[in-house]
């Protein structure tokens, strides 16, 4: 051990009562500390407040677990759990929500008499001839408070001076790391090189406080009205055919234009080794997905173009990539679905290192790719349900835009396109369409599913 500080967490406190859902609970008394979980890069869609605690998790038996009540803007709560049970409750990096749609009462937040123990500790890791490599770790309780843990914060590789020492200086206070013959230990001499921490930061947590990265929330997005995906939903466009359909049959279709695309003005460089970038002139299309988040529905809107990159095969011009706000800049991501002319998802398997600083795109008002063909086909009908799914269809190319379930209510069930809703009479496995000019303003994108 090199040296040991003291921590403390920022925001603590106790549950004022038990908070359950599903197979995850929190007690009452349980310690709980504040947490901002916040979105890195363009996979993320939002960011996360939430009490992170002591819980129990429901796995053949109750056992120990950290367990989040994140904080939703309607008020209540849900509750989350890490993807990896490690650390403990009060070093919790990662959470998964058990449910995105199901809420649970708050529970109110006691202060705490006497803060959680927590330290900061610098342990020897190895000596080299150059260096000497230090090891940063945080070491508290275990989340049943019986033990502790140490979860690791990052390593120092301090250079050895040309008298072999190597220094270190941790609030003020210099350590001089001197190996012995052996380079297997060293001997520590410390001296004030500054002044410590003024008594209102160390209020405030100190180096812990480094925990806590908090940043202003994410851009809130509301959904367009007659945009579903890249797509332009236009239902006075739609032919409805008003025969009875089975499962594979076409209920409805028509012609309509992306909901946005642009011009990209000048060289929009990635700066990999690849030389990948999208040159001045390529087209690009806007595609706008909203989906049901632990926080409530969230929408995220990209643009998509086709990146021109040196590969094993010569440089490609069509890597269909989509780029939207990854903090001072734009990520890029490969679209799991969708095609080169109407990316269909937000979603990527596929990991792909390509940033942008600027997209240099001038929006065009009108379509610079061309129209598609829409169509409503019927996927399947079940007991009291009935799915319909949403296809694209050009360049005798088909691309999946959404996927809708709706409830049969006394024969019926009820599509809300905005302006109009398409009614389907459900009768011995079959549907017969009819569309209404009587929308009440609800529309496809807060009823329908977009490919993953």
């Amino acid at each position: 051990m090199i040296l040991r500080a003291p921590m403390r967490l920022i925001k603590e406190g106790v549950l004022a009562g038990e908070v359950t859902m599903r197979q995850v609970r929190m007690k009452q008394g349980s310690r709980v500390t504040y947490r901002r979980f916040t979105a890195r890069t363009g996979m993320d869609a939002q960011n996360i407040e939430a009490w992170c605690g002591q819980g129990e998790i429901n796995q053949w038996g109750w056992r120990a677990t950290s367990v989040c009540m994140i904080l939703t803007p309607d008020g209540r709560a849900t509750l989350a759990t890490p993807p990896l049970d490690l650390g403990s409750w009060w070093s919790v990096t990662a959470i998964a929500p058990t449910s995105a749609g199901e809420r649970v009462d708050r529970v109110e937040i006691l202060p705490v008499e006497t803060p959680t123990p927590i330290d900061l500790e610098l342990v020897l890791d190895r000596i080299r001839s150059g260096e000497v490599k230090l090891r940063r770790r945080l070491a508290g309780p275990d989340v049943t408070g019986e033990r502790r843990v140490f979860p690791r914060i990052g390593d120092a590789e301090r250079p050895r001076l040309p008298d072999g020492v190597a220094t270190y200086v941790y609030d003020g206070l210099e350590l001089r790391l001197t190996p012995d013959g052996d380079a297997k230990t060293v001997s520590i001499a410390s001296s004030r090189v500054a002044p410590p921490l003024d008594a209102s930061f160390a209020e405030e947590g100190g180096f812990a406080r480094k925990m806590e990265t908090l940043t202003a929330p994410a851009e809130e997005l509301k959904p367009t009205d007659f945009v579903i995906g890249g797509v332009r939903f236009d239902p006075t466009a739609l032919v409805v055919d008003s025969a009875p359909q089975g499962p594979r049959g076409v209920i409805a279709r028509g012609v309509m234009n992306h909901a946005l695309t642009g011009r990209v003005t000048q060289d929009i460089e990635m700066g990999s080794m690849l030389n990948a970038r999208i040159p001045a002139g390529t087209v690009a299309h806007q595609v706008e997905i909203f989906r049901e988040l632990a926080l409530g529905g969230r929408t995220t809107r990209f643009w998509c173009a086709p990146v021109s990159a040196l590969t094993v095969f010569g440089r490609q011009n069509d890597q269909l990539t989509c780029f939207r706000r990854a903090g001072d800049g734009y990520e890029g991501v490969w679209p799991n679905q969708g095609r080169s002319w109407l990316a269909t998802t937000d979603q990527s398997a596929t990991p792909v290192l390509r940033r942008a600083e600027a997209l240099h795109i001038e929006e065009s008002q009108t379509d610079l790719i061309g129209p598609m063909e829409v169509r409503v086909e019927i996927q399947r009908i079940v007991r009291d349900l009935i799915t319909v799914r949403i296809f694209a269809r050009r360049d005798e190319q088909d691309a999946l835009v959404m996927t809708v379930t709706r409830l049969i209510e006394n024969g019926q069930a009820v599509i809300p396109m905005w302006s109009h809703r398409l009614v389907l009479t459900v009768a011995d496995g079959m549907a017969k369409a009819t569309l209404t000019a009587d929308g009440d303003g609800e529309g496809l994108s807060s009823i329908g599913v977009y490919p993953s």
